[in-house]
């Protein structure tokens, strides 16, 4: 027979044993990403938003997941440099009237925003990366963000969506938009609901001359008006990803 101390012994590693799974299946449950399992929430999106004087060309663009071990590539970014989107006329009639062309317009229609190459992915990427060209200094750039728990919570929080047609729906935050700067420096927006939440802006984290860069122009950039955004406040709202962290944890905690 077994002596109680034995089975105390026994008992106390069955419960530590139990105990263990527990934490692991916790951790892998908070880890998971709320949400990505409903239909209204799409793929995530990579888009860019350039100014008219001072724009920027999009080479390449894609996310990795490494709890996943994938990489998911956007599509082509050709059209964020043609047609409509290089008329100054046709940004000013989305836009207003008196755009001078120096800054960022958030506008649908203006800024390019591709799907994954593919079916696309839910799941939320552990780092984006984008690779682009200034013209005007002909300097390539690479930025490089780390998707923080806080953007990918922001990501996952459900709005209503604010489509007449689609009343009483849930509508998420699936686009990272960057707005690109003629110095290599990138603002980063989540958008989606007619809402951008502003993460910040981030320096190159990589830069590299173009082999005819002494052919550049090298325009004075009057960082004055360059530095300025414009979105349309009748449609869309203007947040920070630090508000919607304070406002998610406060709904926690009630």
């Amino acid at each position: 027979m077994i002596s109680m101390s034995a089975k105390s012994i026994v008992q106390r590693k069955a419960l530590k044993c139990i105990f263990c799974i527990g934490v692991l299946l916790s951790f892998a449950c908070s880890s998971e990403q709320p949400n990505i399992n409903d239909e209204r929430f799409l793929t995530w999106r990579i888009g860019a938003a350039i100014s008219y004087n001072f724009p920027a060309e999009v080479s390449e663009a894609y996310g990795v997941n490494y709890q996943e071990d994938w990489t998911s590539v956007m599509l082509s970014y050709t059209n964020l440099n043609l047609g409509n989107r290089r008329n100054l006329n046709k940004i000013r009639e989305r836009s207003y009237a008196d755009y001078q062309g120096y800054k960022l317009p958030l506008h649908s229609l203006i800024n390019f925003t591709p799907s994954q190459l593919g079916s696309g992915k839910k799941t939320l990427p552990d780092e984006i990366y984008i690779y682009w060209w200034v013209p005007n200094s002909r300097t390539n750039y690479a930025t490089v963000v780390t998707v923080t728990e806080e953007m990918k919570a922001a990501m996952t929080r459900q709005y209503p969506n604010p489509s007449p047609r689609l009343k009483g729906q849930n509508c998420y935050q699936t686009d990272f938009l960057f707005g690109l700067l003629p110095d290599g420096r990138a603002k980063l927006w989540l958008k989606g609901c007619r809402i951008y939440t502003y993460v910040g802006v981030f320096e190159p984290t990589k830069v590299m001359l173009d082999p005819k860069s002494h052919l550049a122009e090298n325009r004075l950039i009057p960082w004055n008006k360059v530095e300025q955004i414009w979105y349309d406040k009748e449609l869309y709202r203007m947040q920070s990803l630090t508000d919607v962290t304070r406002e998610l944890n406060t709904e926690t905690k009630q």
